[in-house]
């Protein structure tokens, strides 16, 4: 819900309030009794990823904080898939530019959480929302918006400039401040036998065998000019299934990505071994999929962050993105990159010239790296 002026209107009233003294500012931790924190909200309102990476702060937190309650503020759009997660006492939905926040607001105070942690770029609304919600100390990661610096409880985290860190280094930079120990950095995602059984229950009505290997391909982003093109998955997956006859491709989206998903099937050489996930599987139990799938080819969004999460095998394509900041960084050759180097002038002056940028990734380089991978699979047969 876009309201012009309004971001601006919000903005200032919290600045004049920071001005006249009536937000209570904490510079310095020290003079805060960590130890009696009853609540911690965790609010990632931004993109699938950005939650999927911040899951190794959840047993940390827990651990530096175990009797403190541990609240969950995601987007609504993948909400559900934290709420079965046992890391979390609750999951509250964030609906977004000043949508539902009566709602929100209500919810944030039921949860009574006095210390936020916000890691990452986030709606002008959000922090504000927090503050009226009950939190009283909101931490932040480094990023371009400092908007709202001034409620940063820690001065050495603030930044006006790009962060180079990669996103999971921001993550365990927040711990580290709060005395949390941060011994593994790999994304986890909670996938019960409930998940795993419907799954199982998902692909049996389909028609696949227990027995196949299951090729992932995730051809939809949430913008247009990340998505390599069509008639490119399409190629890579007629490739890859008359190879084999015993691989099954699933295409996963959304389910405004399934007409896409549908063309790639039909193009695929074998429709009969294709299957179309998109905006039919629930959200929570992809997680699941992907743990079944043998290999998963994805553009830069979300899903390749599960495949992360769930340690499947995966070809992420990088461009509009930096891979040392928002890739892999755990997993070593299970999960690989394909960019084609730095963000280009035109794309950071705010002039794509996509497909160029798509199109310099080949379906010969996309072939090769995959029969790498599927090959290290077959010989290694691991039961997935």
């Amino acid at each position: 819900m876009k309201i012009p002026g309004l971001d601006t209107v919000v903005y200032r009233t919290f600045w004049i309030l920071n001005r006249l003294g009536k937000i209570q500012m904490v510079r310095d931790l020290a003079a805060v009794d960590l130890d009696r924190v009853g609540g911690i909200l965790v609010a990632v309102t931004t993109a699938l990823g950005d939650s999927v990476t911040f899951t190794p702060a959840l047993p940390a937190l827990r651990a530096r904080f175990p009797r403190a309650r541990i609240v969950g503020l995601f987007h609504r759009s993948f909400s559900d898939l934290y709420r079965a997660d046992a890391r979390l006492d609750a999951v509250i939905p964030y609906h977004g530019k000043y949508r539902r926040w009566r709602e929100t607001l209500r919810a944030l105070r039921a949860a009574r959480c006095d210390l936020a942690l916000v890691p990452y770029i986030n709606d002008p609304d959000v922090i504000p929302l927090i503050y009226l919600g009950g939190s009283r100390i909101i931490f932040r990661t480094p990023g371009r918006n400092t908007i709202y610096r001034f409620m940063v409880a820690n001065p050495e985290v603030l930044s006006s400039s790009p962060n180079p860190e990669h996103a999971l280094v921001r993550v365990a930079t927040l711990l580290r401040s709060l005395g949390c120990e941060v011994p593994d950095l790999t994304p986890r995602l909670h996938v019960t036998a409930t998940n795993r059984e419907r799954v199982a229950a998902w692909l049996r009505d389909r028609g696949v065998p227990p027995s196949a290997f299951l090729l992932g391909f995730h051809p939809g982003a949430s913008i247009r000019e990340k998505r390599w093109p069509m008639e490119r998955f399409a190629e890579t997956a007629r490739a890859l299934l008359l190879e084999d006859g015993q691989r099954w491709l699933i295409l996963t989206g959304s389910p405004g990505e399934r007409a896409l998903c549908e063309a790639i099937r039909a193009r695929s050489g074998a429709p009969g071994r294709a299957v179309n996930a998109a905006g039919d599987l629930p959200l929570p139990d992809l997680p699941a999929l992907l743990q079944r799938v043998g290999w998963l080819l994805a553009n830069d969004t979300g899903v390749a962050h599960i495949a992360y999460a769930t340690g499947t095998p995966s070809l992420t394509l990088f461009w509009r993105s930096l891979p040392q900041i928002s890739g892999p960084l755990t997993g070593g050759d299970r999960h690989r990159v394909l960019s084609k180097g730095e963000l280009c002038l035109a794309c950071d002056a705010g002039r794509c010239v996509y497909p160029a940028c798509a199109s310099a990734i080949t379906v010969d380089e996309v072939l090769a790296m995959a029969r790498a991978a599927l090959a290290a699979a077959t010989a290694t047969r691991e039961p997935r």
